[in-house]
């Protein structure tokens, strides 16, 4: 194959991607403004693709009918599908993976709950320095939710996956702060 073939295909695959990328950025962002039939109009074609994050999306629109009938089965396919494409990439080592499979394990979509397992993951994932899994593991801890309840070890995890630059540890230790109020003095 010549270098100007290889180079017109290294285009295309590449132009390719960005549009995917694009379209799934903006059915995210038209999801988030309510405008959920633009949403499954940019998220479908993807999730039938096999895009993870849009199949995910897909369950979702199906579990609260946005932009769909509201079709709990149809919902709960398409996060299995989701399930089974981060299942993979996390036995193949993603942190990130195995992030979305704790979340989806804590939350029963498209799987049984089961906090014991998604703790697993988030300990792998933390292993290898995830941010958010420590952001995670740390609401577990506050919440007692398959580990047992131990708020000094949640904030601990917390600030450790703050410092790390996670959003998501800035949002929960925002909102225990406002739970967790120290008991007045005694004089």
């Amino acid at each position: 194959m010549g270098i100007c073939r290889q180079l017109v295909l290294v285009a295309a695959a590449t132009w390719s991607l960005a549009v995917c990328a694009g379209d799934l950025e903006d059915g995210i962002a038209a999801f988030e403004k309510h405008d959920f039939n633009t949403a499954v109009r940019l998220i479908e074609p993807l999730a039938e693709q096999g895009n993870i994050e849009a199949e995910y999306f897909m369950g979702t629109f199906y579990m609260y009918g946005h932009g769909v009938a509201m079709d709990p089965p149809q919902a709960t396919a398409w996060f299995k599908r989701a399930y089974g494409h981060w299942e993979t990439q996390a036995r193949a080592g993603s942190p990130r993976a195995m992030v979305e499979l704790a979340g989806m394990l804590t939350t029963g979509l498209g799987v049984p709950r089961d906090d014991k397992a998604a703790v697993e993951w988030l300990r792998k994932a933390a292993d290898k320095g995830d941010a958010d899994a420590w952001a995670e593991l740390g609401e577990l801890y506050v919440e007692g939710a398959g580990v047992p309840k131990d708020v000094n070890e949640g904030e601990r995890l917390l600030k450790k996956a703050s410092a790390a630059g996670s959003r998501r540890a800035d949002e929960m230790l925002a909102a225990l702060s406002k739970r967790v109020e120290p008991a007045p003095a005694s004089f």
